[in-house]
């Protein structure tokens, strides 16, 4: 579901906190599973198809990861569906937003 009305957890003033990358592949449950954490919190993804990005299939692979999910956030990356770390990454946004820039 779009809202454009919303303020995205990962935008302030206009730019982007955090860049999430999320790299998935049609019919993955699991990518289906964390795109929708995200979502659910309101965090906008970029999300990249591995089975027609050829590029970005060879950048995982030489990165070392075999299978989709994966992530890459703020100089992290996991691969497969991780609750736990997916809402690592909210909170971390979600603490940049409510803190005062200088």
């Amino acid at each position: 579901m779009i809202d454009t009305e919303s303020t995205h957890l990962n935008e302030q003033d206009g730019e982007t906190a955090m860049t999430i990358t999320l790299y998935t592949k049609p019919g993955c449950v699991q990518c289906r599973a964390t795109a929708r954490q995200f979502d659910k919190a309101d965090v906008r993804i970029d999300t990249i198809d591995v089975s027609a990005d050829t590029a970005a299939a060879q950048l995982l692979a030489d990165l070392g990861y075999r299978s989709v999910p994966v992530v890459i956030a703020d100089g992290q990356s996991w691969a497969g569906h991780r609750p736990d770390r997916v809402d690592a990454v909210i909170r971390q946004l979600a603490q940049a937003m409510s803190c005062p820039h200088l």
